[in-house]
């Protein structure tokens, strides 16, 4: 047997055929020609008997005149079709699934697997417009198939939907939301997926109108009106209630790139909040956008109905016992509803806490475990603790200690810290080396965006682009000038949708005849100059003196030539680079320090050195350089002289 021309079924909306990749005969898409080749498709093994075929598609024919019919359409599509594409035997007509592709099936096939590759399929209800004169059967069986198909679809969206808010796509979500309401109108799932996107994309009002036009529809549709946990999200909503506390105060900006992090980070939420505890510890350097993170997982948690409470030590708390364990009981924890359940004895001690309060951490711990497990029966409890390297010792270790005893309770704790492990209380070294063991939960790191995540980012932020191509070279060139650092990386392209005259500038890159790596000095927009600024003024008068020292030649930076520039020992440049890593200006990259990025490089040569002191600094730089023969030291003297050239030259 040959195998038959190959033949596609579309099932999902208008019906169509195609043989061998071209229209298909017309007296295919007869009407009960396509309904037998569809049946036959979504039927069991592709097979059903003569009798059930003719009696489904012919019922108001005599017996006799309905086998005729069936034997003439089967003859009239292998005519079409090939001779083995029906087959018989027996009493049964099987349609042979070689070189057979239907839409409906491979829908079935992936959507377990693939559901946004399955949506991509259902291009419209299925056999959406088609009917059958005078085969109740088949239509019947046909609006069944079509609610089917539809249920799927519904399930489908809403899985996209969860999943785009896992990685903070949030107009993603909002559309699948949208499209699964289309579909089912009273699905209460689906409305509160596009309320929650829409409220966590900071559009409250987008989710306000959603619920009002469910309940409305429900109302005159069904007489019912939405449940009370929908109710009570509106609520928070319309309030503001919903929103946490905002440590930093930044503008919210887009969570894009880490997409696995995100997901792994709202997924434990959602455990936690089902059936905590968790405690998630975010750790990364200054501007990788951990208040971004903590301010994301905060919102999640209180848009949900979860109590939130914040603290945010100082540097000077550290010193302070039970400073943050007495800021987060402020913050409400004491008073929230459920709290007068506790152990009065728990709460009394909580009370009477002061700066001074000497107090054994296994007791207080317990105390606070039994006010975390009564407020967490009355609604489930979020607390964070920003910048936990500033705590103090004590409350981080009766925390632990409170997380620890509240098995099975709905609470979510998220610590945020700086991995400068040498310089934290030890009380944080044993909290995360006791995650995902003694206590539920994990670490993230964040580390710089990679130049995928800054692509991602760049992309979204930048309409002002008039192409494509000029987004890949911005995007490539905002990579190269922040190194990925997502402050940098943020602030930058905020001043460049607020300046204008700055897009051109940006944009003329590579220069000609260099290529990526060559450095293009542009206006460095006024929050990133500020922010870099303001780190740089917090360092004391000999590690600035290296920094600008650093900043006169390449990016790698030459310890030996830094301490004659200096006048310094070379033991206290090195020092002194330490601290500099420490604030995060330079990094360690393989065997040497380099400055972390271009911008700050070019914030220091504005900003922190005159014209004049610039100039000098490159000369002495030439001259130290022009008795040592290393190829770096040559190149170097080499570059400084360009720069010294083309200065008198402007």
């Amino acid at each position: 047997m040959r195998d038959p021309p190959q033949l596609e079924l579309q099932c999902f909306g208008a019906p169509n055929a195609r043989l061998d990749g071209s229209a298909a005969p017309p007296q295919v898409l007869w009407h009960k020609h396509f309904a037998l080749l569809v049946y036959l498709a979504l039927s069991p093994n592709r097979t059903r008997t003569r009798p059930h075929l003719y009696s489904l598609l012919w019922p108001e024919k005599p017996e006799d005149q309905a086998r005729q019919s069936l034997n003439t359409a089967v003859s009239r599509l292998r005519l079409d079709l090939g001779a083995d594409r029906l087959t018989s035997a027996g009493n049964a007509l099987t349609l042979t699934d070689s070189a057979l592709h239907v839409d409906a099936l491979q829908f079935e096939a992936v959507i377990g697997t693939d559901p946004g590759a399955a949506l991509l399929l259902m291009s419209g209800d299925f056999l959406e417009g088609f009917d059958v004169d005078g085969a109740r059967g088949f239509e019947q069986w046909s609006a069944e198939r079509r609610i089917h198909f539809r249920a799927r679809a519904v399930a489908a969206l809403l899985q996209v939907a969860a999943a785009a808010l896992e990685t903070a796509r949030y107009d993603d979500a909002v559309t699948a939301a949208r499209h699964a309401l289309a579909l089912e109108p009273f699905s209460e799932p689906a409305v509160t997926l596009l309320m929650r996107a829409h409220a966590l994309n900071g559009d409250g009002a987008g989710a306000l109108v959603a619920l009002r036009d469910f309940a409305a529809r429900i109302a005159a549709e069904l007489g019912e009106e939405p449940s009370r946990p929908l109710a009570a999200m509106a609520e928070r909503i319309r309030k503001g209630i919903w929103r946490s506390p905002r440590p930093g105060g930044e503008e919210q900006t887009p969570l894009v790139g880490r997409a696995a992090l995100h997901r792994t980070v709202f997924s434990m939420l959602g455990a936690g909040m089902r059936a905590g505890p968790r405690l998630l510890l975010i750790t990364g350097d200054p501007g990788t956008g951990r208040t971004r993170l903590l301010r994301e997982c905060t919102d999640r948690l209180a848009i949900d109905g979860a109590l939130v409470v914040v603290a945010r030590p100082l540097e000077s708390d550290q010193d302070a016992p039970w400073g943050t364990l007495r800021a987060l009981l402020r913050a409400g924890l004491l008073t929230a509803p459920g709290s007068a359940a506790a152990d009065p004895a728990a709460l009394a001690m909580l009370h009477r806490m002061t700066p001074g309060t000497i107090g054994d951490v296994g007791e207080i711990g317990g105390a606070l475990g039994s006010v975390l497990r009564a407020v967490s029966e009355e609604r489930p409890l979020g607390f964070a603790v920003h910048d936990a390297q500033y705590s103090d010792g004590a409350s981080i270790d009766a925390l632990c200690v409170a997380i620890a005893s509240c098995h099975g309770s709905p609470i979510v704790g998220v610590v945020t810290a700086t991995p400068t492990w040498d310089a934290v209380p030890s009380a944080l070294l044993r909290l995360r080396s006791e995650l995902g063991r003694a206590l539920p939960g994990m670490e993230v790191r964040l580390d710089p965006f990679s130049e995928a995540d800054t692509r991602e980012l760049v992309f979204r932020a930048s309409p002002w682009c008039a192409s494509d191509s000029d987004r890949e070279r911005l995007a490539r060139r905002v990579f190269f000038e922040t190194s990925g650092n997502p402050f940098l990386v943020t602030t930058l392209l905020r001043g460049l949708k607020d300046a204008s005259p700055l897009r051109a500038e940006v944009l003329a890159w590579p220069p000609s005849g260099g290529t990526d790596g060559s450095p293009l000095p542009i206006s460095v927009p006024q929050m990133v100059r500020r922010s870099i600024t303001t780190r740089i003024a917090k360092l004391d008068a000999v590690t600035r003196r290296v920094l600008q020292a650093a900043s006169i030649g390449s990016a790698a930076i030459d310890i030996d030539l830094v301490a004659a520039l200096t006048e310094l020992p070379r033991a206290a440049v090195e020092d002194a680079l330490t601290a500099l890593e420490r604030a995060r200006l330079v990094v360690f990259v393989g065997d040497r320090y380099a400055i972390a990025a271009p911008l700050i490089t070019q914030v220091l040569l504005a900003e922190w050195l005159l014209p004049g002191e610039r100039r000098i600094l490159r000369e002495r730089a030439v001259e130290a350089l022009a008795a040592r023969t290393d190829i770096a030291a040559r190149a170097l003297r080499a570059q400084l002289l360009a720069k010294l050239q083309a200065s008198v030259s402007s």
